[in-house]
This record gives C-alpha cells, sequence and structure tokens, in this order.
C-alpha cells in the first residue's frame, strides 16, 4: 500500500534577514556621531553650496563686535597665530572659520592668516544652507 506523500509548502525564512537589518540598525546608531556647534551665537552668511567633510576642525569664531574665539575662548587676536598653531598641531588640522553676518571683515581675515600661518590643511568658512 502507497502512501500519498504530500509537498511541503514553500516559503522564505525571514528571520535571518530581520537580524541582519535590526544588526545594521544598531551598528549605524552607535557609529553615528551628531556634531553640536557649540560656543559663540552668531548669524551665518548665507551660501548656495555646501562642503562637508571626514574629521574634527579647529573651530574659530568672529562675533558680530569683532571678537574672536577659538573654540568657546575669547582670543586676543596678537595671541591667536600661536594659539591656533598649537591647536592645529602638526598633522595640520583643518580649521573652521564661523563668523557673524556683520562682523568686521578685517577679523575674518585676520582669522584666516593666522590659520594658513598655523598649517591649517584646509580653511572652511561656515555658512547658513540655501540662498539669501
Amino acid at each position: 500500500m502507497d502512501i500519498p506523500v504530500r509537498p511541503r509548502a514553500a516559503g522564505l525564512n525571514l528571520t535571518p534577514m530581520i537580524d541582519i537589518v535590526f544588526l545594521l540598525l544598531v551598528f549605524f546608531l552607535l557609529t553615528t556621531h551628531f556634531v553640536e556647534e557649540g560656543g559663540v551665537a552668531v548669524r551665518l552668511p548665507a551660501a548656495g553650496s555646501q562642503v562637508e567633510g571626514p574629521g574634527s576642525p579647529v573651530t574659530v569664531t568672529v562675533a558680530r563686535d569683532g571678537a574672536v574665539y577659538l573654540g568657546a575662548e575669547a582670543v586676543a587676536r596678537g595671541d591667536l597665530a600661536g594659539r591656533l598653531a598649537a591647536a592645529v598641531g602638526p598633522g595640520g588640522r583643518a580649521v573652521l572659520v564661523r563668523g557673524d553676518q556683520e562682523a568686521p571683515l578685517q577679523a575674518a581675515v585676520t582669522v584666516l592668516d593666522a590659520a594658513r600661518a598655523a598649517g591649517a590643511s584646509r580653511l572652511v568658512v561656515a555658512t547658513e544652507n540655501g540662498g539669501p
């Protein structure tokens, strides 16, 4: 007497795929870091293009009144070149210049010259995204 063989239903086991998706989600959540610009509050000028790059740049801020800040610490313009050289180091980190829209242009030029003299690998000017 022959016993009828019943074919098995074909289907995909989705459990391994769901495990991989959750592992990727956890990986990206743990490795993503959010950069929070702290320090002095300034209104950044607007620009149409945007430049992004890896690494953590040295942040120099030019306030509306022309005061210069290295990170969140006020720095005299005469001391800026030496302090920037120490912050940039021999590897030549990038320098991010944040300036208020109404800051004196001479203060920004002084910061850019000091960053170039300090051996910065790149000079980046922070702007708001979008146009005027």
